[in-house]
């Protein structure tokens, strides 16, 4: 009985660490998940949790880093994107307005 309660407790902690990390950054949250992750997967091949809790750690972070780097990157294309679409705009209804004979600067 003893190790029921154990294993429900460690399985309701690792099921609400992601949970926990709401308040933290991308990276701390990668740590955190990565770590409680690696950390069960350690102990179960073979009595290695702080090992595995400390390379889960960096692989969490790493993707954490590598996954906002991305998002990043995309969010400067959007914008790039949005202004090119905004000038091309402004340049058909200058070609439109000189097409009609108005002046577009006054």
């Amino acid at each position: 009985m003893n190790v029921k309660i154990v294993s429900g407790l460690a399985a309701l902690a690792f099921a609400a660490a992601p949970l926990t990390g709401h308040a933290l950054g991308k990276n701390e949250r990668g740590c955190l998940v990565g770590g409680a992750a690696g950390g069960v997967g350690g102990h179960l091949l073979g009595n290695h949790a702080l090992l595995g809790a400390a390379a889960g750690c960096a692989v969490g972070t790493y993707v954490a880093r590598d996954k906002a780097l991305k998002e990043r990157r995309a969010e400067q294309r959007r914008r790039q994107h949005a202004k090119a679409s905004h000038a091309t705009a402004r340049q058909r209804q200058a070609a439109r307005e000189a097409a009609r004979g108005e002046n577009p600067g006054s």
